[in-house]
C-alpha cells in the first residue's frame, strides 16, 4: 500500500506553484478545515494539504464525506485568484475537468456531474467542495477540496459507506488493479495546475466549453431537488459563472446555483 507522503508527492511534480508547498498528514478532522485555517493565516497560492484518512471528510450541503485510511485520495488546494467572488464557482469547473483527466489517464472513462462529482458507469468515484473566503466583492482566497476513491474495494464501500455504497465506485473496482496514490496525486495536482492555467490564459467561457464536453446531462431530462423544493425539466448548459440552467416542464429557464441535479 503507497503512503501519501507529501516529498514523494513533489518529486513527481512539474508545477510552479500548486503543491510547491504540502502538508500531509495521517489523520485530520476535514483537509479542507486545515487549508481554510493556513490560507486564513497567509499561505500562499498553490498550498496543498492531502490526508490519508479524515474524522470529518466533507461533502457537498454540509454531507460527510466517507474517509477510511489507506486506500484514497483526500486533497485541498489553495487557489488565490484575482476574480470577482460571483465568478468562484468556475474554479469547480477548473478542478472537476482536472479530476476527470486524471481518472482518465489510468485508463477509465467517465462524466463530469454538476455541479461536483467525477462519474464513471453511472456511479461516483469522485467529488470537489469548494470553499470561498471573499475580500468584498472580490475572492480572498478558494479551497478546493477533492476526494477520490482510489483503492476502496466493494467490500470496503458496502462496510464503510452502507447506504450511498450502490452509487458509489473506486478506480480499484473498475479497473481491477491497485493504483499507485503517490503518482495519482502528482499526477492530479499537476493537471489542477495546467487547468488553472489555461482558466487565467483564456478565460471562463474556454474552460465552459471543455467543461460541456465533459458533462454528461447536457440536453437530457433532470430532477433538481433542493431544501425541499423540486422540478424537472432539460439541463442546456451553464452560464458565465457556473449555474446550472435548466428548461422547465413549463418552458420557463431556471438557473440553478445549489441543489441535487440528477438524470431521469
Amino acid at each position: 500500500m503507497s503512503v501519501l507522503n507529501g516529498e514523494l508527492i513533489k518529486r513527481l511534480l512539474n508545477t510552479e506553484a500548486l503543491g510547491r508547498t504540502i502538508y500531509s498528514f495521517t489523520e485530520v478532522g476535514s483537509t479542507n478545515e486545515v487549508a481554510f485555517e493556513l490560507a486564513r493565516n497567509g499561505a500562499p497560492h498553490g498550498t496543498v494539504v492531502i490526508a490519508d484518512s479524515q474524522t470529518r471528510g466533507k461533502g457537498r450541503l454540509d454531507r460527510k464525506w466517507i474517509s477510511p485510511p489507506g486506500v484514497n485520495l483526500y486533497m485541498s488546494a489553495v487557489f488565490r485568484p484575482e476574480i470577482p467572488a460571483r465568478e468562484a464557482p468556475i474554479i469547480t469547473l477548473v478542478s472537476s475537468i482536472a479530476v476527470l483527466e486524471a481518472v482518465k489517464a489510468e485508463g477509465v472513462e467517465g462524466v463530469i456531474k454538476w455541479p461536483n462529482d467525477v462519474i464513471v458507469d453511472g456511479k461516483k468515484v469522485a467529488g470537489v467542495l469548494m470553499e470561498m473566503q471573499p475580500s468584498g466583492d472580490k475572492v480572498d482566497f478558494i479551497v478546493m477540496g477533492i476526494g477520490v476513491n482510489i483503492n476502496m474495494t466493494r467490500q470496503m464501500m458496502e462496510a464503510e459507506m452502507k447506504e450511498v455504497a450502490k452509487i458509489a465506485t473506486s478506480l480499484k473496482e473498475v479497473t481491477g488493479r491497485d493504483i499507485d496514490r503517490v503518482k495519482f496525486s502528482a499526477g492530479l495536482i499537476n493537471l489542477l495546475e495546467l487547468w488553472y492555467k489555461r482558466f487565467l490564459k483564456e478565460g471562463k467561457n474556454a474552460i465552459i466549453r471543455e467543461w460541456m464536453e465533459r458533462w454528461g446531462a447536457k440536453n437530457r431530462r433532470v430532477e433538481v431537488s433542493f431544501n425541499g423544493r423540486g422540478f424537472t425539466g432539460v439541463a442546456i448548459g451553464v452560464d458565465e459563472n457556473g449555474y446550472l440552467i435548466v428548461r422547465k416542464d413549463d418552458g420557463t429557464v431556471e438557473k440553478v446555483i445549489a441543489g441535487d441535479v440528477n438524470l431521469i
